[in-house]
């Protein structure tokens, strides 16, 4: 079978400037198409970026509910369970709570109860310490003893959570040896109530029965330097009797740690503050966290919000900040969590989005241009080429592959037929007049004159000027989150990963919604589907 030949085909003017129309429509609307989504997928600057802390925000508002949810739930069940062993220790001796005071033997020996419970309970929560502060003093005898209570007080040595060695900071060192437990460093043998004014409020008797559990301000530990707040509940025996307080430590390094985000949003920071009036943020009165393995910009000094939308709020200061904000109920009493980002973060972004807006507009104008050049050579080319040819006299039996040039020049040959053929005539009726006026005597000359005034007549009928006058003038997966997806391409499980990786599973989920959100597909099975074409082509290569 014959193959056609397309360049060859034949195609009219109008319907080869259509088609060269309709290719550099396709290219622009490519071009275009291309540049909004280069720019930001049909979305501005700001939208962006407020849906960015928007929903970091959310996230790490979920994260500090459920801590504290969980962990009042924990302090709930560990005030029950301490109670209820005093209440046994005490029964099984036959004395009143008040008997503790001045006696090493009854302390020692309450303390000794509540020993297992305590390290268990704190092992198992999210905290990095746990004590139980009793009503009692084996010192009432020194000064200002009625500040001083016996009880236990645990910190964990590290601030890794699956580390199980735990620190004495108050209670029986002797205890805690024969437990494995080493005394802290700054180790006391009792408690000062006074270190924060909502424990000194717990053992005021007047209204320590209305007492509810309370997230405490942030405080400084005695004898240290490191600051932290403290989840108390009151501990009340089954005939009402008080018993004293027992709670959980958050320290800022624990809280810090904890709360480190998984994002790939830089130097983000998030805090967590008492809600003010007029808004404001006290910088050295919260806690912070910054971002998973990466470098976040600590807060200094006094932030002042100023709104920029429904969504962004700037916080003006030492350094200025664009953040997202919500508050949460916590005890009672309204906290602030502000998920934020430097304002040069934010100015960075923008400029570099005009510049991309800029650079996609200049190539779609250069490329526009160009294209018409191209497009208009490829068109009006022939056409003077071919005109050219018309005006050298070399069209006669040329082809084009324009089909009005084409007829252009059947028509011109058409009239130099004629055109020869009329002069042929012509120089056969000269020859005829010329044989006539040989045999013709000089009585017919008036006759032979007016012959050859006929004969230069006709000859200057054909004018060869009037056929000349036709003339005519286009990447940032964090290093986890790539951990993550190559066990996924390796065909593991969500279980193995999580084991692998010794993470929970609520951390594997947000990893994948990062690594969905990131790779915009909106399944594994679509990013594994991605990921092995993209292996293929890579081979290919």
């Amino acid at each position: 079978m014959k193959l056609i030949d397309f360049k060859k085909k034949k195609t009219s003017m109008h319907r080869k400037l259509l088609l060269y129309m309709l290719a550099l429509v396709l290219v622009v609307v490519m071009f275009i198409a291309v540049g909004l989504f280069f720019v930001g997928q049909f979305s501005t600057t700001t939208e962006k970026y407020s849906n960015n802390l928007t929903f970091q925000n959310d996230f790490y508002t979920r994260q500090i509910e459920k801590f504290f949810d969980d962990l009042s739930m924990m302090n709930e069940m560990l005030a029950a369970d301490a109670s209820a062993l005093i209440d046994d220790y005490l029964n099984e001796k036959g004395i009143h709570i008040s008997t503790l005071n001045d006696s090493q033997l009854y302390t020692e020996g309450v303390q000794k109860a509540l020993f297992p419970k305590l390290k268990e309970e704190l092992l198992k929560a999210d905290a990095s310490g746990a004590f139980i502060m009793l009503n009692a003093t084996v010192n009432t005898g020194k000064p200002n003893s009625d500040k001083s209570r016996t009880g236990l007080y645990f910190k964990r040595s590290t601030l890794d959570r699956t580390d199980e060695t735990l620190l004495l900071f108050r209670g029986s060192a002797e205890l805690g040896r024969k437990n494995d437990i080493m005394p802290h460093r700054k180790w006391r043998l009792e408690f000062k109530i006074d270190f924060v004014p909502q424990t000194k409020n717990f053992f005021n008797e007047t209204i320590v029965k209305e007492k509810k559990s309370v997230l405490t301000d942030i405080f400084t530990l005695n004898g240290t330097s490191e600051e932290a707040m403290a989840f108390l509940t009151p501990l009340f025996g089954a005939d009402g009797t008080y018993y004293g307080i027992c709670g959980f430590e958050i320290s800022k390094n624990y809280f810090k740690d904890f709360f480190a985000q998984p994002t790939k949003l830089e130097q983000l920071t998030c805090t967590f503050s008492k809600t003010t009036e007029d808004g404001k943020i006290d910088c050295e009165n919260i806690f912070w966290a910054g971002v998973l393995g990466g470098y976040s910009l600590k807060p200094s000094g006094t932030l002042t919000p100023k709104e920029i939308n429904d969504s962004l709020t700037e916080f003006l200061g030492e350094n200025t900040f664009v953040a997202a904000k919500n508050e949460v109920n916590i005890c009672d009493t309204s906290y602030t969590l502000v998920v934020m980002r430097p304002k040069s973060e934010f100015d960075k972004t923008v400029t570099v989005n005009v510049i991309k807006i800029v650079l996609v507009c200049f190539l779609l104008v250069f490329s526009a241009v160009v294209l018409c050049v191209i497009f208009s050579q490829k068109f009006v080319s022939p056409v003077i080429k071919s005109l050219e040819k018309i005006r050298m006299q070399e069209h006669a039996g040329t082809k084009s592959d324009i089909i009005e040039i084409d007829d252009l020049f059947v028509y011109l040959a058409e009239q130099d037929k004629l055109r020869d053929l009329e002069t042929e005539n012509l120089k056969r009726q000269n020859e005829k007049l010329a044989t006539v006026t040989e045999n013709q005597t000089n009585e017919i000359g008036k006759r032979q004159a007016e012959i050859e005034r006929l004969a230069y007549s006709r000859k200057t009928e054909i004018d060869p000027d009037d056929y000349e006058m036709f003339k005519i003038g286009l990447k940032e997966l964090t290093k986890t989150e790539k951990t993550v997806f190559d066990l996924y391409l390796q065909g593991k499980t969500a279980k193995e990963i999580a084991d692998i990786l010794n993470i929970r599973e609520s951390t594997l989920k947000f990893h994948n919604h990062n690594i969905l959100e990131k790779l915009g597909v909106s399944s594994r099975k679509q990013m594994l589907r991605y990921a092995t074409l993209l292996k293929q082509e890579m081979l290919n290569e």
